[in-house]
Order: C-alpha cells, then sequence, then structure tokens
C-alpha cells in the first residue's frame, strides 16, 4: 500500500458571512479579525480584516471524519462521537473518552488510542498529564484570510437583531432584546494539506516511530473513510460556526488539488498568480504529481474535487 500526500488550496468568495465569530461585548458579537502586512514601495501596510481561524475549519473535518468513521465502522472514542474534540488532553478525558476500554500505561497509549479512535489518529492529540504523550496531527490547516487584490475592500459591518415580540408579556418591562452581529463578505483563501504517512503509525518515541498499529487492510480502510470525509467536506462547505441564522452566500473562484507521492504543496493562493505558480512548481518539482485545477467558469468544481480524491485512492491501494 502506497502512502500519497494531498495539498489543497483555494479562493472562495463568501458574502454576508459570520462563520467565526470571537468574544461579545455586552449584546455585540465580533467576527475575528487578524493582522496581514503588505509590503509596498516605501515600506508595509497593515491591514486589520475578517478571518476564519485553522481550528474552525480543523473543528468541520473532524466532525465530518468522524460520521464517516462510524459509518464505516472504524472505532470513533465517545467524546470524538459527539463532536466534543478534547482529544484525550488527561486522565479524565481518556477515562472518560475510552469509558469500555481497559486504559493501559502511559507507554501504550498512543497505540491504544491510535487502534480506538479514527480522529485522533488521522488529527492528533496531546496528552498533558506527568508524562506528556504528543501525536502530530496528520492534516493541516491555515487561516482563511482576504485575498490579496481584496484587502482594501473587505467591510465588516454589524447587523441590529431583535428577540421577543413587542405586545406580549414577555417584553413589557424591558422592551425588545437587541443585539448585533459583525457579517463580512470576502474572497477568501482556503488551505489544506494531508499527509497519510503516519495515519495508523506509531510517531510519538523515536524507537517505535513509524510501526504500524494496524493490520494493512484496516489502515486502507482508514485512509479511504480520510479522503472520503475530505470530499464530503469540501463539496457540502462544512467549515465555519453561526450557520443556523447566517448561512453564507458564496462559491469557489478557484481551486487546486495536488496528490503527490511526497510532500509537494500548492503555492499560496494570497496571490491571483497562484494556479501559474503552482504550474511552474511542478515543472522544477515533481513527485509524481498531478494537479487537479478549477476556475470558475472553467470546468465543474464537484468533478474536480472528486477526481482528485479518486485519483488519491487509486495510488493508496
Amino acid at each position: 500500500m502506497k502512502d500519497i500526500f494531498l495539498s489543497i488550496r483555494g479562493r472562495v468568495l463568501l458574502n454576508v458571512e459570520a462563520l467565526n465569530m470571537t468574544e461579545s461585548i455586552g449584546n455585540y458579537v465580533k467576527h475575528r479579525r487578524v493582522p496581514i502586512l503588505i509590503p509596498e514601495k516605501d515600506g508595509f501596510t497593515t491591514y486589520f480584516v475578517p478571518a476564519i481561524s485553522g481550528e474552525s475549519i480543523a473543528h468541520g473535518f473532524q466532525l465530518v471524519l468522524a460520521e464517516e468513521g462510524i459509518k464505516n465502522s472504524i472505532p470513533v472514542c465517545r467524546l470524538c462521537r459527539s463532536g466534543i474534540f478534547l482529544k484525550s488532553t488527561n486522565k479524565k478525558v481518556v477515562e472518560e473518552a475510552f469509558k469500555d476500554k481497559q486504559i493501559p500505561e502511559p507507554e501504550k497509549l498512543e497505540e491504544f488510542i491510535i487502534k480506538n479512535c479514527l480522529v485522533e489518529d488521522v488529527g492528533g492529540f496531546l496528552y498533558a498529564e506527568e508524562e506528556n504523550i504528543k501525536r502530530t496531527s496528520n492534516f493541516f490547516v491555515g487561516y482563511m484570510v482576504p485575498v490579496r487584490e481584496a484587502l482594501g475592500n473587505v467591510v465588516i459591518e454589524s447587523q441590529l437583531h431583535s428577540r421577543y415580540a413587542l405586545g406580549t408579556a414577555f417584553v413589557k418591562e424591558k422592551g425588545q432584546m437587541i443585539y448585533y452581529i459583525e457579517l463580512s463578505s470576502a474572497v477568501y483563501t482556503f488551505s489544506l494539506d494531508i499527509d497519510t504517512t503516519c495515519i495508523g503509525r506509531l510517531t510519538f518515541s523515536y524507537e517505535s516511530a513509524g510501526k504500524n498499529v494496524l493490520e494493512e487492510n484496516e489502515r486502507k480502510k482508514r485512509l479511504v473513510t480520510t479522503l472520503d470525509s475530505l470530499k464530503i467536506f469540501l463539496l457540502e462547505q462544512m467549515f465555519g460556526a453561526k450557520k443556523t441564522r447566517f448561512l453564507p452566500v458564496g462559491e469557489w473562484e478557484s481551486i487546486v488539488l495536488a496528490v503527490s507521492d511526497k510532500v509537494w504543496t500548492v503555492t499560496s493562493p494570497f496571490s491571483n498568480k497562484y494556479i501559474e505558480n503552482t504550474i511552474k512548481k511542478k515543472e522544477k518539482i515533481d513527485y509524481n504529481t498531478k494537479l487537479f485545477i478549477y476556475e470558475r467558469e472553467k470546468g465543474t468544481f464537484e468533478e474536480t474535487i472528486i477526481n482528485a480524491i479518486d485519483e488519491a485512492k487509486n495510488r493508496i491501494s
């Protein structure tokens, strides 16, 4: 069975979105902001722009991964099944997550968790007790930020909302409950990589790093399920929060997926030349790399995603 590296970069237009909020100040809920530094002729300019965190994106992917794992009869711990990704933080969390299992000594804990939870196998964990055990995630995500040429046009605007109806017993004394939600519209970057090399294998101890803890057919099933989860995640845009009343109006402007035999990443979508830059990179560096490219009004987004995932699945067969 062959391992692969799948790199994804893209640009997605999201209008009227509240996908990643931060603190509330009274009845005012703020959108996440980050600083972006841009080189200019005489120095640098800093923009504070709306963003969607990597944690938010990772949460969405792991929700899909847990659901697909359950559907395919792959072990998923009690907490991850519920969308609670505490990820074996300490003894109490481990005992709750694997309540029906015999918890081993720390030196055997990584192997135990890999065998008994797909999400923590793929997404990693940090056991922070007297003997720390760290398993690095096998997928990598970045913040979604506005693309370079749109930085000067991005606006965050608050919208007024109210709860309760006038004329009812609930609002006679204090009136309607009003609150403000910050919304934004932007063309956002998107980045996600998956390296299958360490899925189903030990990583923490240098003495046993790389050792398989699953049968080959079990490991293959996990890789296929991970790739299928990624396909669902991308096609259905399963990232971000606050969608029940703030479902954004959006569409993909472009996306590039690269399937390689070794680590090979698509260039940054922050630049509007990222597709051209990626093609040039492949001309110079190629690890049996195959590119799948979608641009708005050139081809079909869904077909591009499906073809790329099928290529990745075929390689691990």
